[in-house]
């Protein structure tokens, strides 16, 4: 497969050229033909072929090209009929190809399926209680991914994704999302991959959540590769309500924390008065001008996954009527499991068997998210795009034992994975994840680690798209996606995060992992298993929201107060010097034992790596800023919107 789903339009040419030629000069050089286009080795040198009727063999091009140029054969071959002829041929041979290396017919749709903090422990192939038929079978008929990462926490998940690059050097590193009127977006100059599937002919369609900045239009999705955009900009919102709060301008403290468990009957309550209405419909026009001003009024009362799985089966029938022939990328970014926890009852219902109640609800949650994938995928059957369609899924990061009440579990699980969401354990970085379709092996599970920054590289060879970006830290993994037994590629390492406010990092070569700082904010560092049947608060010691604000705000000031330093040996105050973790992988997968003294050589060359990267860090801009007063939602008719204008 060469790790490429779809013919190579180049190769068409070069195989009809071939043939020209050969037909041109069968009848007068009969015994010296030989021809080189099909016979390319990687560096452009054709292969040693032996001539026909001879027995002899040339390796020389330029020999060859004396001996066996047409044009020395008899004029026969070469009469004025047979040149026109040959240019007709040539030009509509050429036509051809121009016109194919533009088309992209043959390429498959995408539906790209992105979960909101699903834990480990909590899809059907993983042997949870709770049921994902959809999902589980999809991932059974496709190739499983049993290692691979992301970053641990959204904002930063999404950039790795859309960008291929790591968010340390985007300005996004940290357990620190994008915060409801904060100036922090992704940098303008990181193309995304979505750009690439449109400027080769994609129509390209994002639905649910965005969380990469939206402080100005040219940050917001329809300025950055997607044909329109149907959810919300935030981090999340009231399922029902789609309101999000802020932060209080004045005091910096951000009430939505608090909003999670005080939500009114319409929608968060806003203590701050900067609550805003957050679902809307964004598009780009044919002239190429972005129009954000389109809010979805009547989605208030309509649960999120309804909104969105209507939404794509709309996106899908206008499809077939309007683009019927051009490829499809759709992405559904489910805000789903993500915290409030509020689903519609016959989801939890159908969660019946799971004992614990807040279990269930959160099972209630993934299941909603199930279904809509069923809908989607009927939908791409009745259009009659299914066979054509890949499908990637994925979760941001790992799952959210305790979202922001230190009190009451949210119900997922990463078991027997340590740790959970923001943290640098597996269990906040190591995700469900599969992929399926045409091209794609089936039933298989792949066991090679593969990062989430690996998805751009891969799809766009996968999809022979040439993106010509030469600062990717993902690599090209598409023999592993597409299990080519023989295939040599291997992910040499990857960065779980370097972060020098909350000062830790941590890096995975082969089946070492070492974690470097302060591995245990908010005492994230635990085994947390399923809820069992009458547990109601959690048994585990975490940080409550209160004092972890107050320990995450302390950070962040002694950051401000120092200098920015691209080194590892800032993250070790004299205190902090034992905190050097180091894990084998292959005989500790659940990191019981810290191995860093048995092992000096493995610390030094890892945080050697990690020295050498840290030369590309760029200062974060995710540091829990103030809203910006001209971000207040009551200023847009009470909605979130872009409040700047770049000149």
């Amino acid at each position: 497969m060469n790790g490429k789903l779809f013919f190579n339009p180049g190769r068409r040419l070069s195989s009809t050229l071939v043939s020209l030629l050969k037909r041109s000069s069968t009848d007068s050089c009969v015994s010296t033909d030989v021809y080189y286009s099909e016979n390319l080795t990687e560096g452009g040198s054709p292969n040693p072929v032996e001539l026909k009727g001879s027995g002899q063999v040339v390796s020389d091009p330029k020999t060859k090209a004396k001996k066996q140029n047409p044009f020395f054969c008899s004029k026969m071959a070469f009469g004025v009929l047979g040149i026109v002829i040959l240019a007709l041929i040539l030009t509509a041979t050429l036509i051809t190809y121009f016109t194919l290396s533009k088309s992209t017919s043959r390429r498959p749709h995408i539906l790209l399926l992105l979960a909101d903090d699903l834990g480990w422990g909590d899809v059907g192939w993983h042997s949870s209680e709770i049921k994902t038929p959809t999902l589980s079978k999809l991932a059974k008929e496709g190739v499983r991914f049993n290692h691979f990462y992301t970053q641990p926490i959204c904002t930063a998940s999404r950039a790795a994704l859309l960008t291929g690059r790591y968010p340390f050097k985007l300005g996004l590193q940290g357990s620190r999302p994008i915060l409801a009127g904060s100036r922090s977006s992704l940098p303008l100059d990181e193309r995304l991959f979505s750009q690439d599937l449109k400027r080769v002919g994609y129509r390209t369609h994002l639905v649910g959540k965005w969380h990469l900045g939206f402080e100005a239009v040219e940050y917001t999705p329809v300025s950055r590769g997607f044909d329109t955009f149907t959810g919300f900009y935030n981090g999340m919102q009231d399922y029902y309500h789609h309101t999000t709060s802020g932060f209080d301008t004045f005091t910096g403290f951000y009430n939505g924390m608090q909003d999670y468990y005080h939500h009114t009957t319409s929608g968060f309550d806003t203590i701050d008065n900067v609550g805003g209405y957050d679902m809307r419909r964004d598009v780009m026009d044919k002239d190429g001008v972005p129009h954000v001003d389109n809010m979805l009024w009547n989605a208030n009362g309509t649960h999120n996954n309804i909104i969105f799985t209507n939404e794509a089966i709309r996106i899908i029938r206008e499809h077939v009527t309007d683009y019927k022939g051009e490829p499809l990328f759709l992405m559904m970014s489910y805000p789903n499991p993500h915290t409030p926890i509020q689903v519609p009852e016959k989801f939890v219902e159908a969660n019946s068997h799971i004992r614990n109640p807040i279990r269930r609800k959160y099972a209630g949650l993934v299941s909603s998210m199930d279904d809509s994938v069923k809908q989607i995928l009927e939908e791409l059957k009745s259009a009659k795009l299914l066979d054509e369609t890949l499908i990637l899924f994925l979760s941001d990061n790992g799952g959210a034992y305790m979202g922001h009440s230190t009190e009451v579990p949210t119900g997922s699980t990463n078991f027997p994975l340590r740790g959970m969401k923001g943290s640098l354990w597996e269990g906040g970085n190591r995700v469900p994840a599969f992929i399926n379709g045409p091209g794609i092996p089936k039933e298989k599970i792949m066991d090679e680690v593969i990062h989430i920054t690996d998805v751009y590289p891969s799809l766009m060879k996968m999809l022979d798209i040439d993106i010509n970006k030469d600062n990717l830290d993902g690599t090209d993994l598409s023999p592993l996606f597409q299990m080519e037994e023989d295939s040599k590629t291997r992910k040499n390492y990857f960065i779980y995060d370097i972060d020098p406010v909350y000062r830790q990092a941590g890096i995975r070569k082969d089946n070492w992992k070492l974690i470097v700082g302060n591995s245990s904010l908010r005492q994230m560092n635990h085994w947390f298993p399923p809820l069992v049947e009458n547990e109601s608060r959690s048994s585990f010691e975490v940080m409550n929201i209160s004092t972890f604000l107050n320990e995450a705000f302390r950070q962040i000031k002694i950051y401000h107060n120092s200098r920015f330093c691209k080194s590892i040996k800032c993250f070790f105050p004299i205190e902090l010097d034992h905190e050097v973790q180091l894990f084998d992988l292959q005989k500790d997968e659940y990191e019981f034992n810290n191995v860093a003294g048995e092992h000096a050589n493995v610390v030094e060359d890892l945080v050697g790596i990690l020295n050498k990267e840290m030369e590309a860090m760029i200062p974060p801009v995710n540091l829990l800023q103030k809203g910006n007063a001209r971000a207040n939602p009551h200023l847009f008719n009470g909605t979130w919107h872009p409040w700047m204008t770049i000149t």
